[in-house]
């Protein structure tokens, strides 16, 4: 998969913060010299159960699936597995990163991705200090013949916002939420443009600090690869060399007896739960929907077709032309 089946996965799925409206920043990147687009990524074995894809300079989403391979095969060899991705340039929707790994080969996967700064320590923070930080989740669900094509997936920023719908907001002439940002005096703001100009504000408070710190050690220690605050100069229209941490579990090694089978029992009582209330919820006109069912409903409505802002669209032929 190369950046641009990352980005019409994206926009089939309904995220268009990391669609089209990416396309941009990719074209950006290349013309500037800022990422390459001949570098092949390198994969080796670097311990028993961790992997190293250096992407050399490209971008993240073909170093990625180059070291999944590998990653797949010494998880159900040594039961868990890490990939460390390094010196690559990511724009893309991390959830991609993860869910092949559940819904063809079985595995629980988590990635860990940290970005240059633009989100404020919490509490007293006034300046960006760390990345959004996303993280994704991916669980193998039991299918009619197998696994499902459609595992639990989730993909969130640890900011209160994700960048790209702050953007889209800031763009669109829409307000964000209270607290979800700063503005360069650190005033709260509701204005996704003073917001993009000041500082971003991780969720959950003090609790959402944490995670991006989490997320900070895991991406940026183990690769090697620049914490945010080494990245804050730099221009926010394209991507940022980053690292990245994925960890892959196979169920059938490292379930406490019954293997995989046993474990996807486990899965499908806990979401049959989730899914009675939903149902009960719906009849009585409240929502309630698991993490990525959103997704797959676009994506089936997609099989038809989907459709594009025209003046995005617009901007895409004028960088073809």
């Amino acid at each position: 998969m190369l950046a641009k089946d990352n980005i019409t996965a994206a926009e089939r799925d309904g995220c268009r913060s990391h669609g089209l409206f990416r396309l941009p920043g990719y074209c950006l990147a290349l013309e500037r010299g800022k990422a390459s687009g001949d570098s092949l990524p390198e994969v080796k074995s670097v311990a028993p159960s961790c992997v190293l894809a250096d992407a050399r300079g490209g971008f993240s989403t073909p170093a990625c699936l180059a070291g999944h391979p590998l990653l797949v095969e010494k998880a159900k060899a040594c039961g868990v597995a890490v990939l460390l991705i390094r010196h690559a340039l990511h724009f893309a929707a991390l959830w991609q990163d993860v869910e092949p790994l559940a819904a063809k080969h079985g595995l629980v996967a988590m990635a860990f991705l940290n970005t240059k700064a633009f989100v404020a320590h919490w509490p007293g923070g006034l300046h960006p200090l760390y990345g959004t930080n996303p993280m994704a989740f991916a669980c193998p669900r039991r299918g009619a013949d197998g696994l499902s094509e459609e595992p639990f997936v989730f993909d969130q920023a640890t900011s209160m916002m994700a960048r790209g719908d702050m953007s889209l907001a800031a763009r669109d002439g829409e307000t964000i939420p209270p607290m979800a940002a700063i503005d360069k005096h650190g005033q709260p703001t509701t204005d996704p443009a003073a917001g993009l100009e000041g500082a971003q504000l991780p969720m959950a408070g003090h609790k959402g600090t944490s995670l991006a710190l989490m997320v900070e050690l895991l991406a940026a220690s183990f690769t090697g690869d620049a914490f945010a605050y080494e990245a804050a100069e730099e221009d926010s229209a394209t991507p940022t060399q980053h690292g990245e941490m994925i960890i892959a579990i196979d169920p059938e090694r490292c379930t406490a007896g019954g293997g995989r089978d046993a474990f996807l029992n486990r899965v499908e009582a806990l979401f049959k739960m989730v899914e009675t209330e939903a149902k009960t919820a719906e009849a009585e006109g409240r929502s309630m929907r698991l993490p990525s069912q959103r997704r797959w409903a676009a994506r089936k409505r997609a099989q038809e077709g989907f459709e594009i802002d025209e003046a995005l669209l617009n901007r895409c032929r004028a960088l073809c032309e």
